[in-house]
């Protein structure tokens, strides 16, 4: 945040009020963005503000500073500019290597080497500028500067540009306003605006405004002429930059006046205060991390937690104690996760724990992140860096770790690792990495044994497992179970008899001929009539009765899941929502590729705007919501991993939630339809049955009167009988609600 005592708005008189010092370099050091628009333009302001531009630089969460300039450099500052739309980032980095000591900017080489410095800061786009073209009888000339913190703003302009003279020794001067003065606020939004304008080329004098590599291959980019300013000013500006002194004096009253250091001092992870993970609810979380660091292959192993007992908090003690044991030694931690929200799950975890985690897939260049990261870890200190799956199993991200790396200590962490199991990763596995450790509820890979043996030979066999039935009533919230089922109707009867009939003649084929084609047809025709009943027309039909009973006004803080296999459900569910007035928000492959969007709904879903969060998948791995209180799995998926993790998002605990519910809706063929067909139909309801019996193992209403296993025995009851002793579900379109549903307000 701005230092408030220290930006005072007003007019500054230069060269007798030090504007650099006062307003500028305090600027650089508070804020997460800075913009500007100027006329001339020169690697001057780089030497004079050094300070404050070294902490921009080296702060995590800056985003690149943004000028848009006149078509006029001088020679030196556009040999620069030139050289450095041709380096790649790396090429650059080598260029200033003199600058960065411990990882960090060191501002009297900034100062010194200002031009070099300016290359890479083009190169590496932490610099981007845009020319404005002005038209032929206009001329482009502001001197802006515009600093923003995320909360408040400052802008500073007047007839000073971005030259050394210009902030420092000219005779110029500089009108201040910033947004936490009221009589002050109007101006600052004034020059916002101004600059959006003509950043875009929104003037009357600007033709047009193009990039600075369009600029230069256009050749419309003119040297600076001699007047003015004249050859003997820039000669005064280009010594002046090559007197180190002055950066470093202005370093020292900065230090002096704010006491904070301008370098960054080495990264280390501390466990928070008041975390108990030793002793009470949490102490299986000591028990794994001790079979970590001491079972069979000291320091690799795979941790299997049921969803919501900490595995993010245990692997980041785990990564702790490792650092505190290498006493000093630089430690990289590569952190890798299947989505987005999980990413931005580990970052936030991982700055509990004092470290500022770098996540390449969020940032604008990749490629800088991962060398400001590698150039950081040279000056010592614990760095995290957290990673997709997809990147993580790059061979040219494995090639730059392990060349970056030589003698560093490495510990590489894989959440949800039975994702890890897939082939692109199987493929590629990074052989490098000396300590490793598997997360997930789920390890193993349900249906895939190779890829399941492929992660315990990488990670580590499983050395510590905490189910679900030692969670329950400690670190994850009781709750009840009811199970909602509903027959498919006429046409999808219809297309599951289809099905079925062809799936006998290909076992016939199949028992008699092994041909693997014949086995791929057979699986193919199963999957499909699999999502006859997935994607059941009927389901839509049943929760519609269900959220009727629960009365739609009293829903709070629940969570539906659709399938991802047929957009239309989504969308009748979506449709459903509306017509009973009820609020609600997607969360999809779209919302999570845009965070800030994800994070608006979650916040406004957290804090009751929302009754209903409507997702896919895309919410199965890890993501903590612990308002979640009520969950109504349509999807009703045949791979165990997903419902468990489905299962997991209604558990977190949370103060207002004693329990939770969670509501499971079956598609069954009638039962008169299993009566004359063979045994392979039954297959389909014993995974099924499977599901919700292990659902209901654990559930509170688990037995007694209206309780979930009364109502599976009525069900299974119903699909013995061939309609002899029951009338539950027998002919298409038939549905079953259970009679333990409450109604209206719970908690």
């Amino acid at each position: 945040m701005f230092n408030r005592d220290t930006v005072i708005p007003g007019l500054y008189r230069l060269p007798e009020d030090p504007v650099g010092p006062r307003v500028l370099i305090p600027s650089f050091v508070s804020a997460t963005a800075v913009r500007g628009a100027f006329g001339w333009f020169s690697a001057g302001w780089i030497a004079r503000l050094a300070p404050g531009l070294a902490e921009y630089i080296d702060r995590r969460g800056t985003s690149p500073i943004d000028f848009t300039v006149a078509p006029v450099l001088f020679p030196a500052e556009r040999e620069a500019a030139e050289q450095a739309v041709s380096l790649t980032p790396d090429e650059a980095s080598r260029r200033v290597v003199d600058v960065f000591h411990q990882g960090s900017v060191n501002v009297s080489a900034l100062a010194q080497h200002a031009l070099d410095c300016l290359a890479w800061m083009i190169a590496t786009e932490t610099l981007r500028l845009r020319i404005a073209v002005p038209k032929a009888n206009s001329n482009y000339h502001p001197k802006i500067w515009f600093f923003d913190d995320g909360t408040d703003q400052v802008l500073a302009r007047g007839s000073g540009n971005a030259t050394a003279r210009g902030i420092t020794s000219g005779v110029e001067h500089f009108d201040v306003d910033v947004t936490w003065i009221g009589h002050s606020r109007q101006r600052v939004r004034d020059g916002m605006a101004m600059l959006d304008d003509w950043s875009q080329g929104k003037s009357q004098g600007i033709e047009r405004v193009v990039d600075l590599a369009q600029a230069l291959k256009e050749d419309i980019i003119q040297t600076a002429p001699e007047s003015p300013p004249s050859p003997a000013d820039y000669v005064q500006a280009a010594a002046d930059d090559d007197d180190p002194g002055w950066a470093v004096d202005v370093a020292a009253r900065l230090t002096a006046r704010f006491g904070r250091k301008v370098t960054q001092e080495r990264p280390r992870l501390a466990i928070p205060d008041g975390l108990v993970w030793k002793a009470g609810p949490y102490r299986h979380q000591g028990e794994a991390i001790a079979a970590w660091e001491s079972g069979p292959n000291p320091e690799r192993g795979t941790i299997s937690m049921a969803t919501g007992a900490g595995k993010t908090i245990t692997a980041l003690i785990s990564a702790t104690r490792l650092q505190d044991r290498l006493q000093g030694q630089p430690l990289l931690v590569v952190i890798s996760a299947p989505s987005i929200p999980l990413i931005q799950q580990w970052h936030s975890e991982v700055g509990k724990f004092g470290v500022q985690a770098v996540v390449p897939t969020l940032e604008t260049n990749t490629n800088m992140a991962l060398t400001n990261l590698f150039r950081r870890l040279r000056g010592g200190g614990t760095h995290v860096v957290i990673v997709t799956n997809h990147l993580v199993s790059s061979p040219s991200f494995q090639a730059t770790v392990a060349q970056k790396t030589p003698s560093t200590d490495t510990l590489f962490i894989g959440d949800e690792v039975h994702t890890l199991g897939a082939a692109k990763f199987v493929a590629n596995k990074p052989g490098f990495f000396a300590r490793r450790l598997g997360l997930s509820a789920t390890p193993e890979r349900q249906y895939d044994p190779d890829g399941t043996e492929e992660i315990f030979a990488y990670f580590g066999d499983p050395v510590y497992a905490f189910g679900l039935g030692r969670a329950i009533g400690f670190c994850l919230t009781p709750y009840n179970y009811y199970v909602h089922a509903a027959t498919l109707d006429d046409d999808e009867v219809a297309r599951f008899e289809r099905l079925s009939q062809r799936i006998n003649v290909a076992m016939a084929i199949e028992a008699n001929d092994q041909d693997d084609q014949d086995h791929d047809s057979l699986k193919r025709l199963r999957i499909q009539r699999r999502r006859v009943i997935e994607t059941a027309r009927t389901k839509i039909s049943l929760l519609r009765r269900v959220l009727e009973e629960r009365d739609p006004r009293s829903l709070d803080g629940a969570l539906i899941y659709a399938t991802a296999k047929a957009p239309e459900q989504f969308a009748r569910i979506g449709s459903l929502l509306t017509d009973l007035d009820i609020r609600w928000a997607p969360v999809t492959q779209e919302t999570t590729a845009r965070p800030k969007l994800l994070a608006s709904r979650l916040t406004a879903f957290s804090e009751g705007g929302y009754q209903v969060l409507l997702a896919k998948k895309v919410l199965d791995e890890g993501v903590d919501i612990p308002r979640i209180r009520e969950a109504f799995i349509v999807a009703s998926s045949t791979v165990e991993r997903e419902w468990i993790q489905r299962r997991g998002r209604v558990l977190r605990r949370h103060c207002d939630k004693p329990y939770a519910l969670v509501h499971d809706f079956l598609a069954l063929p009638p039962a008169l339809l299993i009566a004359h067909d063979t045994t392979n139909v039954q297959k389909i309801l014993r995974t099924d049955f499977n599901r919700a019996y292990t659902f209901a193992k654990y559930a509170r209403n688990a037995t007694g009167e209206k309780t979930v296993f009364a109502d599976l025995e009525r069900i299974r009851l119903a699909y013995q009988s061939n309609g002899q002793t029951s009338l539950l579900l027998q002919r298409s379109g038939d549905f079953f609600i259970s009679p333990g549903t409450p109604r209206g307000p719970t908690w």
